[in-house]
């Protein structure tokens, strides 16, 4: 579980009763040590480490079968880590607790009644413990690991926790160096982990030697074997944790590693003893006999005809709660990570959820455990909730060890690691109702120092808390909603977002100007692509998936640019009514996307004779037909942002048949979607990038194209010169029926052309600037004999000559074939320099007699020494400074 960083700010913060110099004054640490073996103090350090201490040679004998092995390591290893100084825990400050001394905190970690962690609450200890960890993101942000590092037994060093990938101080409880991972504890939050001792560093000098904050407690009056007492405290654990308290020290204990401090609890809701409530809990779960005498009915595997009810599939998709822009609604906030990053149910759906929680009971109680019931990364399952044994929907999220997995309750938000045998399959009848948790961004804030701080999400957590409020959607992100929540059960009404500002937990996010429509018809509107460079290396984010060889990313750091143009998109579009407008193929538009209730940038593909408009989401890829009604003329202040998605496939391997199967997509889904990953640029052409994804989330690289080859997913491709532009068409010789010239033009002729097509540096298309019109006459005799022609098949070759029906005008012109596939063909139009992709049955032959004219366009090829012209037209494109580096190339 997560390191719980529940600070709160200092005016809710219970503080010290007894002394309050307690922790101005920290008191240092012991001369003496603590024995690593029995725990008794002893002066005896081993002689190989030097840094353990034992009380007698007996101890040390009967510990070196364990400690040994940590002394085990190579000596190379050791050089390493020669001049590093290990610290222990007996090296840090102690709190000097004492018996009878009453302190306030917070419950982190709840285990059992015999082991249950406290986080100290005082001003002054959460303003040590936010001071550390900046200090520890500081100083080991950019930690390259090259070895691993060898903790010991009882060192405290520095963890990244796997969670939110943040560095923690930990004591390491165990050292496997054949498995090369260690037991961990974080010792200012109370959470164990077992990681990769990739994942450990030593802990730096310079790191201020801070007393541990979470003290480890027991119950003093608890009694294991006392009837009653374990089912109290599970139904009772969940109302305890994250909770302040104040704990009365009634006996210290020596442990192995640490003291554990037995404690009385005083809850501050009512003020009473845990041990009392807990009394409470306990006369109230004792069983009763049921009015008729007999056992209540037990439901069988016969009872249930569940295989007869359809299984939820991973093909299925699960619906969602649909808000968009001007929404608002009553809601509860069920699960906060960040501000950045919550979680919101509406309460109009309560009533039917509730239903739902009874129906996933209903059924799954009638169930036994299935041994061999191991749900895929991704799907929905039903899932057993630890602290309430109560049965919910969850998504696997990944699997944690062979019978563990982590899943994520998609109705409330929050994740826990789940034993397989809390699992059961998911039917579709429960699936009909849409997943309830909504993703939200707190609108208006941002965090003070580029990551939000322990205080500000705890802060948060408690103005949200057992609240209905007012959300309010203002704006939409990639996955989530950007909302205002308003409380409106105090006076004056509270805007959360405004009150974080207020206490100087988030700074305020600047707001960007609208931009105002311009007078400048669509026709002249100017736009480009982002542009990626051969050999290029960019981090990136999948948005539009739909197989291993197409898919469309973002580059990351151009996403807060785009969030910004989206807000001022959608309040353009919102605020402009429909007009008379019309949409011609090519053009640039906004265009309404349904699945969200937002307006975004696209192209529109074509006009369907019932009005309809396909478009294509410039920034994302995806493809849809939208309502006339739906599209609105762009403004020129909203194309000055390159469109963002960019096309990409996989280098270097290609389908293990003729086609992406449906098993190596959903994989390739699961290891990029939603995460932020390292491309590298293999190849590129003018429909996009050949690209290399590498996955760094994990610490150890991830290389997606290898790991699709490696699951027998994908067979490895040969790839063409990568210092050169994908030759796609390979077929130079002109196969046309009739032979076509081009203009002609002299031998050192300059003029201004246009490259139009880019086949490689050998074969290139242009047309001149400043064309001239082809002859009316002959467009007016082609248009009449393609309508003349009877219709037969025709599948014309790569670099044959044919008359193609532009889809923009219906009307019929001379055109190249680039491009054959299957159905489809890619041409040239030769007297204009634009392509397109038809249907076969929208292009014919073409004879000679429509040949006599020359060609618009313009057959080139590059001089061997101009090649780097080429590549740099293709890779700075749109770049400033684009005529300073040209004359290099040139000199």
């Amino acid at each position: 579980e997560k390191p719980k960083k529940l600070q709160y700010s200092s005016e809710n913060v219970f503080s010290i009763g007894y002394d309050q110099s307690l922790f101005t004054s920290l008191i240092s640490p012991p001369q003496k040590m603590t024995c690593h073996h029995c725990g008794l103090f002893g002066s005896l350090r081993c002689s190989q480490c030097k840094q353990i201490y034992y009380c007698s040679t007996d101890c040390q004998k009967k510990d070196w079968r364990t400690h040994g092995v940590g002394n085990s390591v190579s000596v190379d290893s050791l050089k390493v880590e020669e001049h590093i100084k290990k610290i222990m825990l007996s090296d840090l400050q102690t709190l000097g607790l004492k018996k009878a001394m009453e302190i306030k905190g917070i419950v982190t970690e709840f285990r059992n009644p015999s082991e249950f962690y406290v986080q100290i609450s005082s001003p002054e200890v959460l303003d040590r413990i936010n001071k550390i960890s900046v200090k520890l993101q500081d100083c080991y942000a950019n930690t390259v690991i090259q070895e691993e590092y060898i903790p010991i037994k009882g060192e405290v060093c520095v963890a990244k926790y796997s969670l939110d990938q943040t560095w923690n101080r930990a004591l390491v409880k165990a050292v496997d160096i054949l498995q090369k991972k260690a037991q961990i504890f974080y010792i200012d939050y109370g959470n164990e982990e077992n990681i990769s001792l990739s994942r450990i560093k030593a802990l730096h000098k310079d790191i201020e030697r801070f007393p541990p904050c979470a003290i480890k407690c027991s119950l003093a009056n608890y009694d294991p074997t006392q009837e009653g007492w374990n089912e109290g405290i599970i139904s009772f654990s969940p109302q305890f944790l994250g909770k302040h308290c104040s704990v009365t020290v009634v006996d210290i204990l020596q442990e192995e590693m640490m003291l554990s401090f037995a404690v009385d609890v005083v809850l501050p809701d009512s003020g009473k003893c845990l041990d009392e409530a807990l009394l409470e809990v306990r006369s109230d779960l004792t069983p009763k006999s049921n009015a008729t005498g007999t056992d209540p009915p037990r439901g069988s595997k016969e009872e249930i005809p569940e295989d007869k009810e359809p299984l939820h599939t991973a093909d299925s998709v699960a619906k969602c709660v649909s808000v968009g822009i001007g929404d608002a609604f009553s809601g509860v906030v069920s699960h906060v990570q960040t501000p950045e990053n919550f979680f919101c149910q509406q309460m109009h759906n309560g009533h039917r959820l509730a239903e739902l929680q009874v129906s996933l009971g209903e059924y799954c109680d009638k169930i036994p455990s299935i041994p061999d019931f191991r749900p895929a990364v991704g799907n929905v399952c039903c899932a057993q909730f630890t602290e309430d044994n109560l049965w919910y929907r969850a998504a696997v999220l990944t699997y944690t060890s062979e019978d563990t997995v982590l899943v994520g309750y998609i109705d409330y938000g929050n994740f826990e690691v789940l034993r397989l045998t809390r699992l059961r399959p998911m039917i579709q009848r429960l699936m009909d109702f849409p997943v309830q948790a909504i993703r939200c961004t707190l609108a208006g804030v941002k965090p003070l120092m580029g990551a939000w701080t322990s205080e500000a999400i705890s802060l948060m957590k408690q103005l949200v808390q057992d609240k209905v409020l007012t959300v309010k959607v203002v704006d939409k992100k990639s996955n989530s909603s950007v909302v205002e929540l308003i409380d409106a059960s105090v006076t004056p009404v509270k805007n959360i977002s405004n009150y974080l500002i207020e206490k100087g937990c988030a700074a305020e996010e600047a707001k960007m100007a609208l931009p105002k429509p311009s007078g400048q018809s669509p026709g002249k509107n100017v736009w480009m692509w982002s542009k990626l460079t051969l050999k290029q290396t960019v981090d990136v984010i999948v948005c539009t998936l739909y197989n291993p060889g197409e898919f469309y990313c973002q580059i990351s750091n151009k996403l807060l640019a785009l969030n910004s143009l989206n807000k001022s998109l959608s309040e353009y579009c919102q605020n402009t009514p429909p007009s008379v407008f019309k949409p011609k193929n090519g053009e640039p538009c906004c265009a309404f996307f349904s699945a969200d209730g937002n307006w975004y940038r696209a192209l529109v593909q074509n006009v369907t004779s019932d009005g309809a408009v396909k478009v294509c989401f410039v920034d994302y890829g995806n493809v849809e037909e939208v309502p006339l009604d739906k599209i609105r003329q762009i403004s020129s202040s909203f194309l000055k942002l390159p469109f963002q998605g960019i096309k990409c496939w996989l280098s270097g391997i290609k389908p293990v048949n003729s086609n992406w199967i449906p098993e190596a997509t959903a994989r390739f889904h699961m290891y990029a979607a939603g995460i932020k990953l390292q491309a590298r640029v293999v190849s590129f052409s003018r429909d996009g990038a050949g690209v290399e994804l590498i996955d760094n989330s994990t610490g150890c690289p991830k290389v997606i194209n290898e790991m699709l080859t490696c699951e027998q997913l994908a067979v490895k491709e040969v790839l063409q010169d990568k210092n050169q532009c994908p030759n796609k068409f390979v077929d130079k010789k002109e196969t046309s029926h009739g032979q076509w010239k081009s203009v002609e033009l002299a031998i050192d002729e300059t003029l201004s052309v246009c490259v139009t097509e880019v086949v490689s540096p050998d074969l290139f298309y242009a047309v001149p600037i400043q064309t001239r019109e082809t002859p009316h006459t002959q467009l007016v005799d082609l248009e009449e004999y393609c309508k003349s022609c009877k219709k037969q098949p025709f599948k014309p070759k790569v670099g044959e000559v044919c008359c193609a029906k532009f889809s923009g005008d219906g009307r019929w012109y001379r055109a190249l074939v680039l491009k054959v596939s299957q159905s489809l063909v890619k041409v040239l139009y030769a007297d204009y320099g634009n392509t397109e992709t038809l249907p076969l049955s929208s292009v014919l032959p073409i004879t000679d007699s429509y040949l006599k004219l020359p060609f618009q366009i313009i057959k080139c090829s590059l001089l061997k020494k101009h090649e780097q012209i080429l590549l740099f037209l293709l890779n700075k494109y749109g770049n400033c400074d684009g005529f300073s580096e040209m004359k290099k190339l040139l000199d």
